[in-house]
């Protein structure tokens, strides 16, 4: 299933995982650069050692296994690797916000 970014899809809604790895998947093969990061996650790489390269390649290599958490008004998506969790949530079809990371 290819997802057409310039159609409606509806990104606050609850996707399943396969659903938010597909739309995250185009994400990176349309628009790379639609990528942020709130302060808290800023903080919590920096305190981590963590840069956003090792950030941006578990987004786009690592599996979403489980179903997301609704909080602070938005679905929350765990993006795993073997050696790390980036937490993400979708602002618009095409634009990620990387909430928080860590090492496993």
């Amino acid at each position: 299933m290819t997802i057409d970014l310039t159609s409606k899809v509806d990104v606050t809604s609850r996707l399943s995982p396969g659903q938010a790895r597909k739309v995250l998947a185009e994400i990176f093969n349309h628009s790379p650069n639609l990528v942020s990061f709130t302060k808290h996650a800023r903080e919590q790489m920096r305190e981590r050692d963590l840069k956003s390269g090792d950030v941006l390649n578990v987004l786009k290599a690592g599996k979403i296994l489980s179903v997301p958490d609704f909080e602070n008004g938005s679905f929350r998506y765990r993006v795993q690797t073997n050696k790390m969790t980036v937490v993400m949530a979708f602002k618009k079809p095409n634009h990620v916000v990387v909430l928080t990371a860590w090492r496993d």
